[in-house]
């Protein structure tokens, strides 16, 4: 079986809406390329790292560098720099099926450094391994914080060999079922929380999940709505959603969210003016941005077979991590 993506990130210009025409929005996705068992007759092949780098086709103005690959990384889904110019990798090494075909937890977070300062980073340390199809991690005090459903956990190195050996669970309940639908994120707001989606792809995805803050013992109705957390006190705050994977914001502080077949919308709404009235049935929180609503994709080769949603061919389906382009 051979399993995978390769994505050709493209930028894209301004959007047609007007309350954004101060910015471009890119869509891009971390890639997960894993190939096992391949046969004789398998159309696909990897490419080795350089000649992928040369594959890819940029809009004139843009470029794209090699700054880390296998082995130094492996199965990565989510990014985040620290302060001291570490790049942390979330690495979901268990996906899909764990690592024993049974959801054995498998997923990995290491750090990279570039110790002779060359652009390319040269030294990988494995920080915590074991967890449970990891999606995202966040650089925080002097540890990580990394989404694992069901858990937003906190680990440090306490004796500085680079490994983690303090593991906190700040946040536990979040929905599991689905590996690509599940808890990710961990992005700064402007009001000092960090914002994270729910992974739901609709409204109605795991709406009876309930989600229990450690340090408080508050336990929350959270649905599929995205949310914010403060970690420090132990804080969290439902938001309006759902995204299935990312959730980012401008400059002014508009949040947007995913889906795999919608690649971006707007939050105009907030749950936290919505929820003043528990008797109002609102109206839809959210506005796409990018239209139709599913709109075709034109790649540079032609599309692969699909064995289902056969109407899909040709449109997004893997819309992910949708970026304000500054």
């Amino acid at each position: 079986m051979c399993w995978g993506m390769f994505n050709i990130l493209k930028a894209m210009g301004p959007h047609a809406s007007r309350l954004y025409t101060a910015a471009s929005l890119l869509l891009g996705c971390i890639v997960l390329l894993a190939c096992r068992g391949l046969e004789a007759g398998d159309a696909i092949k990897a490419m080795d790292k350089e000649a992928s780098l040369a594959a890819l086709q940029l809009r004139s103005g843009f470029r794209a560098e090699l700054v880390a690959a296998e082995p130094l990384v492996m199965d990565p889904v989510a990014i985040d720099w620290g302060a001291d110019g570490k790049l942390w990798v979330a690495e979901m090494a268990d996906y899909p099926l764990g690592m024993d075909g049974k959801g054995k937890p498998g997923g990995r977070v290491r750090f990279l450094e570039d110790t002779d300062r060359d652009g390319r980073y040269d030294r990988s340390v494995l920080f915590l391994e074991g967890l449970n199809f990891p999606t995202g991690v966040k650089a925080w005090r002097d540890g990580v914080l990394v989404t694992a459903a069901p858990e937003i956990l906190f680990a440090r190195d306490l004796d500085g060999d680079g490994r983690a050996d303090q593991r906190e669970v700040l946040y536990k309940g979040f929905s599991e079922g689905n590996q690509q639908l599940r808890v990710n994120g961990l992005r700064w707001g402007l009001d000092n929380w960090l914002h994270c989606a729910s992974g739901a792809h609709h409204g109605g995805y795991a709406k009876g999940n309930k989600v229990t803050a450690v340090k408080t013992g508050r336990t929350i109705a959270l649905g599929s709505r995205d949310f914010r957390i403060r970690p420090g006190p132990g804080l969290l705050d439902p938001q309006s959603g759902p995204s299935q994977f990312g959730r980012n914001r401008d400059d002014w502080g508009n949040w947007f969210g995913v889906q795999n077949s919608h690649p971006l919308w707007h939050y105009v709404l907030r749950d936290h003016h919505l929820r003043r009235n528990p008797h109002f049935v609102s109206p839809n929180p959210k506005n796409q941005v990018v239209r139709p609503a599913n709109p075709r994709v034109y790649t540079a080769k032609a599309p692969q077979k699909r064995f289902h949603s056969f109407e899909q061919s040709g449109r997004f389906t893997s819309a992910c991590s949708g970026m304000v382009y500054r």
